[in-house]
């Protein structure tokens, strides 16, 4: 047997779901499923767990993915861990759920891409035929069978062999659309005859862009910006092949999809199936946890809901109003307990105590008076009493003392300890676990555990007791540069809160007074500059600047053109002061250069733009940058840089123009600029004319 790969062979069978027609006898489905999501973005909660087995609604995400698998007829599944091997292993020798296949586990602890886990895949050779390919964080009822039949038809029944990819999307309404990260925010074109993939494109760039080559091979196509990757594809043996060959390709989106479909070389295919129904979501952040979790409670995933009993040996019950819970939970007469609760059994909750809208884990205990509320707790947490817990998530034998208070959006790690009366502060994180080290040339098969918690202990600190009291153990957790997206998408995320009629007239002074930084900003304004400023002061990579604004972006519920107004002006305002205006024209020109690439993830459109001139005439009528007319260089600079479009800037013109006597002179600065624009424009026109005539 090759190294690194265990089998569990099934005896005893358990039915969950209805089995699949697709498997005809000749070879049974198979299946690979990715343990790892190889991104750090729940980081401290993974230090001490696969996300796999992290809990949601108080059943492992894992055993979700597994459900899917049994509804499609798998029967042979390939389980690759790069991490935590040994809790995944011992979990699947111990699920009643993995004994419906037969399991085998591959440990691959270099394997630090989805890319290099499936080359890890192919060198196995255990792969004989089509197969699934699904990340184990998935929560989904798709029916996946009419993709399975789809994908063999093309292959057998049409003889395409080159059809080596199936992915399957579902439905959304764009509007509806949350997307923190490039992978989830896609445009796709699709020939709806074949179903063919045409073109496939993250959002980050500026509208949809299609090479119109691509139309000779598919005159009939149709964009779509309404549809969602399910996180699960039919796959032809080929495709390890193409990882393996291409050992630069590390990502399904950015590198295997694009590879194919562009290449000059391969005449292989991507296909697409689009459900008509169902559900599916999959967990890459702690938003996204959130938000799974409360499309189960509320029913939208069902069959896989709590009271329905499929996972492991629950026996959940539902109760109105929304409450979940199970055998032998013990609730003191005077507890509360509100809608969208979820409690496991065992767990005690004493008097007075309120929970509403929380998942509580099972073999807790909740002091009495403690109010918990949009929470995730998990088991054998000990709550004292007149603690208050707000959209918080507390992992595994966690204890936190009477009188406590955690705020929004905080995290306490596995085993860490609160001291009476403390309070952890709006988003902090406090691990015990320290950051698990990456040597990258292990040698043992069973990387995980044992490797892990030696190397943590050594970089342990000592515990903080300013965050944690005198009795409590564990630190404050702050972020490797590896693991900024962990701050992005929050549980919690903030919502624009209403003015109240007394905050309107309160305190005539704030109102009125006028100082040399101007009128006071909102706080989106002011996160925004603070994020930029820094970025360019330290010279922080574009990407991790975009990463941190677009988190602030969905935070405040802003649109794109908020974010380029705020960020351009930022920018310019870091232009060392100079009396000479030569200087000013070159540093604008150079900061317009340097920070194109963060400029036009944010100025997609010709109204994000229009926004962002706007914002720009603050800063050029400012006293210190007045005396240099720098409205004219600077917007000629974004358009030569492709920063701003013409449209954009001759429809500030048209409305700058008429507005007040700044606005006239500003456009009147930019007389020559806009001129040249607009015979481009009229001769860009002729010819279309004259090709017309043609």
């Amino acid at each position: 047997r090759p190294r690194g790969f265990v089998t569990m062979a099934s005896k005893d069978k358990k039915k969950a779901g209805k089995k699949s027609d697709v498997d005809d006898g000749e070879e049974p489905l198979q299946a690979v499923l990715l343990a790892d999501s190889f991104r750090k973005r729940m980081a401290p909660i993974t230090y001490t767990n696969p996300k796999i087995l992290l809990p949601i609604a108080n059943v492992p995400i894992i055993e979700y993915t597994l459900e899917l698998l049994v509804s499609a007829g798998v029967k042979e599944l390939f389980i690759v861990c790069c991490s935590h091997a040994d809790k995944i292993q011992q979990y699947v020798s111990e699920s009643e759920s993995c004994k419906q296949f037969a399991v085998s586990i591959i440990v691959a602890p270099q394997a630090k891409s989805m890319g290099a886990a499936l080359r890890e895949v192919d060198s196995r050779g255990k792969i004989r035929g089509d197969f699934i390919l699904v990340n184990g964080d998935v929560v989904s009822n798709i029916k996946v069978e009419p993709a399975l039949i789809a994908h063999k038809k093309r292959r057998e029944e049409e003889k395409n062999k080159d059809a080596i990819l199936t992915m399957v999307f579902k439905t959304c309404n764009p509007r509806q659309r949350v997307s923190f990260f490039e992978e989830e925010d896609i445009a796709l074109a699709i020939n709806p005859d074949t179903k063919q993939l045409v073109h496939y494109q993250g959002m980050n760039r500026r509208g949809l862009q299609i090479d119109v080559h691509r139309f000779e091979a598919s005159p009939h196509v149709q964009a779509r910006y309404d549809l969602e990757y399910a996180h699960v594809s039919i796959c032809s043996p080929e495709v390890l092949c193409l990882f393996t060959d291409e050992f630069d390709w590390q990502d399904l989106h950015n590198d295997f999809v694009p590879g194919v479909m562009y290449s000059e070389i391969l005449s292989y295919q991507i296909y697409t199936h689009t459900a008509s129904e169902g559900y599916s979501g999959r967990v890459v952040s702690l938003h996204s946890y959130g938000a799974v979790t409360r499309d189960i409670i509320h029913r939208w995933s069902y069959p896989l809901v709590p009271d329905v009993n499929l996972f492991c040996d629950t026996s959940y019950e539902y109760f109105h109003p929304g409450v979940y819970k199970e055998a032998g939970v013990a609730l003191a007469q005077s507890c509360s307990l509100g809608e969208d609760t979820v409690i496991g059994s065992k767990t005690s909750v004493g008097e007075r105590a309120v929970i509403k809208d929380s998942v509580i884990g099972r073999g807790c205990s909740i002091g009495a008076g403690t109010v918990i509320e949009g929470c995730f707790i998990y088991p054998n947490v000990t709550i004292g009493p007149d603690c208050t817990i707000t959209g918080s998530i507390i992992c595994e034998d966690v204890n936190v003392g009477s009188g406590v208070k955690v705020e929004t959006n905080c995290v306490l790690g596995g085993g860490v300890v609160i001291s009476a009366d403390m309070t952890i502060s709006e988003g902090q994180r406090v691990t015990l676990a320290g950051r698990p080290k990456d040597d990258g040339h292990d040698d043992d098969d069973d990387f995980g555990d044992d490797d892990v918690d030696n190397e943590a202990k050594e970089e342990e600190m000592e515990t903080d007791v300013k965050v944690v009291g005198p009795d409590g153990k564990g630190r404050l957790w702050s972020p490797d540069e590896d693991e900024l997206e962990a701050k992005i998408a929050m549980l919690v995320m903030a919502t624009n809160k209403e003015i109240s009629s007394d905050e309107e007239v309160n305190d005539e002074e704030d109102g009125d007074k006028d100082d040399e930084d101007g009128p006071a900003m909102l706080p989106f304004e002011e996160e925004i500059q603070d994020i930029v400023r820094r970025g360019v002061e330290e010279g922080v990579n574009p990407d991790n600047i975009a990463m941190e604004v677009n988190g602030r972006k969905f935070a405040h519920d802003k649109g794109f053109g908020d974010c380029f107004a705020q960020i351009l002006r930022t920018i310019m305002y870091t232009m060392p002061e100079t009396t000479s205006r030569k200087e000013a024209f070159a540093s604008a020109k150079k900061l317009t250069t340097q920070w194109k690439g963060l400029l036009q993830k944010f100025g997609r459109s010709d109204t994000d733009q229009l926004l962002g001139i706007e914002a720009l005439e603050s800063f050029v009528m400012d006293e210190k940058w007045t005396m240099h007319k720098l409205m004219m260089p600077i917007l000629k600079a974004l358009y030569d840089e492709d920063i701003v479009g013409d449209n954009a800037i001759l429809d500030w013109a048209a409305e700058a123009g008429k507005r007040d006597a700044v606005g006239k002179a500003l456009v009147a600065e930019c007389k020559q600029l806009i001129e040249y624009l607009e015979e481009d424009d009229e001769d860009d026109d002729d010819d279309d004319d004259d090709d017309d005539e043609e």
